[in-house]
């Protein structure tokens, strides 16, 4: 037992003010000791602690010991306290209460809360206590935890006695309850707990799952602990240390967790992670780049790895337990071979020896695939065998000859992709089979733009590739995934795309370009498994390339020839770019839940359909601009016209218009434009918007690409651009792509792409009426903008400015990218470093990726000519020292 300084001592007749200073020494002598002390014992001092404060004021009341009695629940009944854990107390009484009784309850309870503790309570007669257990399973499981701390000991011993016996709650009934619990909340987790901040409490393999067993044992076997079930014959003794230890691991994770958010915390949330590694005494945290964390790395992996070993024993026992506790009336076996058969719907090995036969592993998960109507999950039995010899394994499963063979062979099955592959993930296996996959199990990405670990995000990329076909057949297929599932269903090398798949990111973490290295790898794999030299060339060159099509559709000019022309030489082929195709997007939706919008899709979309024409064109009779720009017009003249616009009117306004307004217009969008700008009279004139600047804003009903489109025509001025992406960032309205375009006679065309706070486009009246008049507010009166707050998530990270410039095919104009962490200063401090070397911005390409904004801009210098190298030089020089120093 910790030996306590003296100042954590506790005697009668101590003052609030005394008995906070105990509480306060206590928790740094604990804090102060947590390296040295098994964490059990840390939290059981601190538990027993709060008992002996707890009985001191208990007993200063004089409550009468037979009638009443104070009690421990749910994780204090435990004795498991953490630092800023709730404390829950259950106050039992026989009979009513009286007057006296009643005030001297609340006075007591009003002591806890003025000594600040975050307190759970309940004060119920013992009749009351069994009603509220048999109405409440939450109320019945807390007080599963029942520890008397003084008083009538007995009231611990009858609610122990109703809860154990079947008045309240029968096993069955119990156990289903607490099984629907953990099934809902793996449901909201989506079922993994491979994600950038973990819940250390609800996420799957938390502490939730290891207190589900507990609770299902104690109602249905009366044990006090997990130790007890190994004698139940439930566990293995390995298997209980193994429990033990990823238990004790997840408590000393949450204890820091709590000593670094100085709160009750469950959630390991990313500007916590690096005081929290350092608490644990893995290392000096540091703000988080993209080189990573070595000390939050090795935190999380060894925490990942925890919480996968608790979830698959919580899965073995829960099996187990509902084999036990509510089994099936009908026992219905179907044999499928002589080592394997189906058990009411899992699949189970005949006999114990049956992996001696390393080939038999992945047969397993061969038949999982082939009867895949008829199988949920794998026995309990076989589960075990399974976690035995992936110990024993002393090389890895793709070594051996048939091995090889059935991996192939689950990736060409219709439904390896299915349930098969997540239990591969789920339980070692791919790790066993794949070297590199073992390499990045539970290898956190170090930005907010990868919302899951590299072996689940790779893992949700199969399972996404697999849905084009099951969403096809089901008729549950989404608009912006049809084009991708309709490629997937005609393509005759469907392995070969999830092959790139699994490899597409197994190279991160080493250093050097992981697309490079990953495709070194999959050139490997595909000969020591004897792939089609076509499919091998196919899946490096997937793996290679598979960021282009993402990156050239969102930070490139897509509706310039010339970014399509050179697109279409990268791809080469219709093969490439329909598998291409539907990687990106299966990789974009597996990246990041928030990532994923109509935008994006109609971007890939048309990209995808202009680089097929250049294909089938090949590359030379790609449409060049003033062939565009002769069809918008003549398109937009012919519906003007008959809409009664007069022709020479539309001529004139036409003269005065640049180039690039009708090259970056869809005829539909130049009409609209058009009407507009003919119609419009001086705001001087109008009561609604009075303005010195002749401004017109149009913002209506009309999608563009999945997008809302803001119109803005108004006289040129310095910092237009910022007021007007500013003011829309204060109403939380994202810019995807900014055309800007410039008259003859002093005006300035901006067209900008937007989506709403939800990711998509601005439907609402009401809500598009709200942005116009912030927006004249702001452009025309100077109306001052409060300052955008940084997102909590983005505080944790390094500002890493990253400045390139792209080839521009324009010989008067200059592309630079720009990329750096998304503050609110960060448009603006560009825009000012534009300003003083009197550069003019002709277009823009917006996107923010996790906590990254990534532009590109299309510029000039004053002379309307593109940047010289002096030029990008002190540009480049500029930008790194306005925004570094901001």
């Amino acid at each position: 037992m910790i030996s306590q300084p003296v100042s954590t001592e506790l005697r009668p007749g101590m003052n609030t003010t005394e008995l906070k200073q105990a509480i306060a020494s206590l928790d740094t002598f604990l804090e102060d000791n947590i390296l040295h002390c098994p964490i059990n014992e840390t939290l059981t001092t601190r538990a027993n602690f709060f008992d002996q404060l707890l009985g001191l004021l208990w007993q200063s009341h004089q409550f009468c010991s037979d009638k009443f009695s104070l009690n421990a629940v749910g994780g204090y009944g435990r004795s498991t306290l953490h630092p800023f854990s709730d404390i829950d107390i259950c106050i039992i009484h026989d009979g009513p209460l009286n007057r006296e009784e009643s005030t001297s309850i609340s006075t007591f309870l009003t002591q806890l809360w003025d000594l600040g503790l975050d307190l759970g309570h309940g004060v119920r007669s013992l009749k009351d206590t069994y009603k509220a257990c048999k109405e409440d399973v939450t109320i019945a499981t807390s007080l599963l935890e029942i520890r008397n701390i003084t008083g009538n000991k007995q009231h611990e011993n009858q609610v122990l006695a109703a809860l154990y016996s079947d008045k309240l709650w029968s096993s069955k009934a119990f156990f289903s309850a607490k099984l629907e619990e953990q099934l809902q909340r793996h449901a909201k987790a989506q079922g993994t707990a491979y994600n950038i901040e973990p819940n250390l409490k609800t996420s799957p393999g938390g502490m939730r799952d290891l207190q589900t067993l507990t609770w299902v044992a104690r109602k249905h076997l009366g044990v006090g602990d997990m130790q007890a079930l190994r004698k139940h014959g439930f566990f293995t003794n390995d298997e209980y240390a193994e429990l033990l230890e990823c238990q004790n691991f997840i408590f000393r994770v949450r204890f820091a967790l709590h000593q670094a958010a100085k709160r009750s915390e469950n959630r390991l949330l990313l500007q916590y992670q690096a005081e929290v590694a350092k608490l644990m005494g893995f290392g000096e945290g540091s703000p988080l780049g993209e080189g990573g964390n070595i000390a939050i790395e090795k935190m999380m992996r060894q925490l990942f790895r925890a919480m996968k070993r608790i979830r698959e024993l919580n899965q073995l026992l829960m099996a187990y337990f509902s084999r036990e506790i509510a089994p099936s009336k009908r026992r219905k076996t179907i044999v499928i071979n002589d080592n394997f058969e189906i058990i009411e719907e899992h699949i189970h090995a005949r006999h114990e020896d049956v992996f001696i036969d390393r080939s038999q592993i992945m047969s397993l998960f061969l038949l999982i695939a082939t009867h895949h109507n008829q199988i949920i999950g794998i026995s309990p039995e076989t589960l075990r065998l399974l976690r035995q010899v992936r110990r024993r394994l002393m090389g890895d499963l793709q070594d051996f000859q048939a091995c090889r063979e059935t991996f192939k062979a689950i990736f060409a099955h219709p439904q390896g992709m299915g349930l098969a592959i997540t239990l591969m993930h789920q339980h070692g296996i791919l790790a066993s089979y794949l070297p590199q996959w073992r390499e990045v199990v539970g290898q956190m990405q170090f930005d907010l733009f990868h919302a899951y670990t590299v072996d689940e995000h790779t893992h949700k990329v199969l399972k996404n590739i697999y849905q084009y076909s099951v969403d096809s057949q089901n008729g549950t297929l989404t608009k912006d995934r049809q084009l991708a599932a309709d490629l997937y269903q005609k393509m005759s090398h469907k392995s070969a795309l999830l092959f790139a798949a699994l490899f597409h990111d197994l190279a991160k973490g080493r250093g050097g370009d992981h697309s490079e290295l990953g495709a070194v790898d999959a050139s490997l794999f595909a000969k020591f498994h004897g792939l089609k030299l076509s499919h091998e060339r196919l899946i490096c060159w997937l793996v290679e390339n598979h960021l282009l099509m993402s990156i050239t559709s969102q930070r490139m000019d897509i509706h310039d020839p010339d970014v399509i022309n050179r697109f279409a030489q990268s791809v080469g082929s219709q093969t490439r770019l329909d598998a291409l195709y539907c990687l990106t997007i299966a990789d974009i939706q597996a990246t990041n839940d928030d990532l994923w919008n109509d935008w994006k899709a109609s971007l890939l979309k048309e990209l995808y359909f202009a680089t097929r024409k250049a294909l089938h064109s090949g590359f030379e009779n790609v449409l060049q601009l003033r062939v565009v720009v002769r069809d918008h017009k003549l398109d937009a003249m012919r519906t003007l016209c008959q809409s009664g616009i007069d022709e020479s009117k539309l001529k004139t306004l036409w003269k005065r218009l640049p180039l690039s307004f009708f090259s970056h217009s869809e005829a539909e969008d130049i009409v609209r434009y058009s009407q507009a700008l003919l119609t419009h009279q001086s705001p001087c004139q109008q009561a609604e918007h009075p303005s010195p600047y002749e401004t017109l804003i149009l913002l209506d009903e009309t999608v563009v690409k999945g997008g809302s489109d803001v119109f803005v025509y108004t006289k040129d001025r310095p910092g237009l651009f910022v007021k007007l992406f500013n003011a829309l960032a204060t109403l939380r309205i994202s810019v995807k792509q900014a055309q800007i375009s410039k008259t003859k006679d002093g005006y300035v065309i901006e067209s900008l792409k937007v989506l709403d706070f939800d990711d998509k486009p601005i439907l609402n009246a009401s809500r598009r009426k709200q942005v116009i008049d912030k927006l004249y507010k702001v452009l025309d009166h100077d109306i001052q903008l409060p300052k955008k707050r940084q997102p909590r998530m983005h505080q944790s990270f390094e500002n890493q400015l990253s400045i390139a410039f792209l080839y521009s095919r324009q010989s008067t104009r200059t592309l630079l990218n720009v990329s750096a962490l998304d503050t609110s200063e960060f448009m603006e401090q560009i825009a000012s470093v534009f300003r003083k070397q009197n550069l003019t911005i002709h277009s823009a390409n917006i996107s923010t990726v996790g906590e990254r904004a990534d532009n590109v801009f299309l510029l000039s210098n004053e002379q309307g000519q593109q940047l010289s190298d002096q030029e990008q030089q002190q540009l480049t020089e500029q930008l790194k020292q306005t925004i570094n120093d901001g």
